[in-house]
């Protein structure tokens, strides 16, 4: 168990980074499911986490997704008929998720 509190405790600082300050609990889930649907070599679209109505309402949604694109969190990719809108991490995203893992790998290592 002190390796959860250790991660915790190393996330929070993560998060505190200029750069990252700010990520709304919905904002991190979203950039989650993009980035795990990226690592299973998918791309979410801007309808699949419309679809997310666990998280938030469809407007709130939308909202998250606009913010993350605005900060440069996610990037749009266009589909080949122009009909879905891919969501892509960007290379802050990876960053983010970079440093996230680095904070698992130490609060393991630590334990």
């Amino acid at each position: 168990m002190n390796a959860l509190f250790r991660y915790h405790k190393l996330a929070e600082a993560v998060e505190a980074q200029p750069a990252f300050r700010g990520l709304d609990p919905v904002q991190i889930e979203i950039l989650m499911a993009i980035g795990s649907s990226r690592q299973n070599e998918e791309m979410l679209t801007v309808s699949n986490v419309l679809e997310m109505t666990h998280l938030a309402s469809p407007a709130t949604l939308h909202g998250r997704l606009k913010e993350l694109r605005t900060r440069g969190f996610i990037e749009i990719v266009p589909g080949q008929d122009n009909r879905y809108k891919f969501l892509k991490p960007s290379l802050l995203a990876n960053e983010y998720f970079n440093a996230l893992d680095k904070c698992i790998r130490k609060s393991v290592l630590a334990a």
